[in-house]
């Protein structure tokens, strides 16, 4: 069984590194939302560079590095994958949404890139989305809430 530094260790270098970013951005994401309102806060994402990596492996890299950080909440993952994947070039939109469950409510933050759930897509399916931010920066409104479905 490989530790987890050995399997850090073995992966290619420009892993080792996005790997190395998405757990900064995530610890970064985690103490700014102690003192930063998150609409202020998911305003900082902005878009620098034409596709430098591809979605999927940000999203893996963010996913990765949330299970490694005990506490990361599918928010902060959230808008860590939204900052990662702005940064590099994609449009994306950080859904926040909401489900009844049997203490309540329950609230769960996504992000989609191109159509396709990258993070928190795994329990996306039961919650009804009410607020959506996207990091295109040409068509950015302060925030945009999803209208009622019913």
């Amino acid at each position: 069984m490989m530790t987890p530094l050995a399997a850090f260790l073995a992966l290619p270098r420009c892993d080792r590194r996005l790997l190395l970013r998405a757990l900064t951005t995530l610890v970064g994401v985690r103490l700014a939302l102690r003192i930063v309102p998150v609409d202020r806060l998911r305003r900082r994402v902005c878009r620098t560079r034409p596709y430098a990596r591809p979605a999927e492996r940000i999203a893996w890299a963010v996913r990765t590095a949330s299970r490694g950080l005990p506490g990361t909440t599918c928010l902060v993952s959230a808008l860590a994958a939204q900052r990662l994947l702005a940064r590099d070039g994609h449009d994306c939109q950080l859904t926040i949404g909401v489900a009844r469950n049997e203490r309540g409510l329950a609230a769960h933050a996504w992000v989609m890139c191109d159509g396709v759930t990258l993070v928190g897509g795994e329990e996306s399916a039961g919650y009804t989305p009410l607020i959506a931010w996207s990091s295109d920066v040409s068509a950015r409104q302060p925030a945009s809430t999803v209208r009622d479905r019913s």
